[in-house]
């Protein structure tokens, strides 16, 4: 079993940048199989660290950092069997 993060932050999404991963969501739903492809920190006041991942080839997808729980990193060796 996968033991949860304390606190995912920007250094935590940084980490995962280039890995396929499943998105747990502080309001208990999954964002499953995406490619995490950047980490960004907030540009202004206004603005809240993201995360970019890929769910589908050609669609970039965007969600703040704060919304995230924590990162279950998948195996590539298993999903090839």
């Amino acid at each position: 079993m996968v033991k949860p993060m304390l606190r995912f932050d920007l250094n935590s999404a940084r980490s995962h940048v280039g890995r396929k991963v499943n998105l747990h969501l502080k309001d208990g739903s999954v964002i499953v199989n995406v490619l995490v492809v950047d980490a960004t920190p907030k540009e202004d006041s206004h603005s809240r660290s993201a995360l970019y991942f890929k769910a589908t080839e050609n669609k970039k997808m965007r969600i703040q950092v704060k919304e995230i729980e924590w990162v279950e990193r998948l195996d590539t060796h298993l999903l090839m069997a």
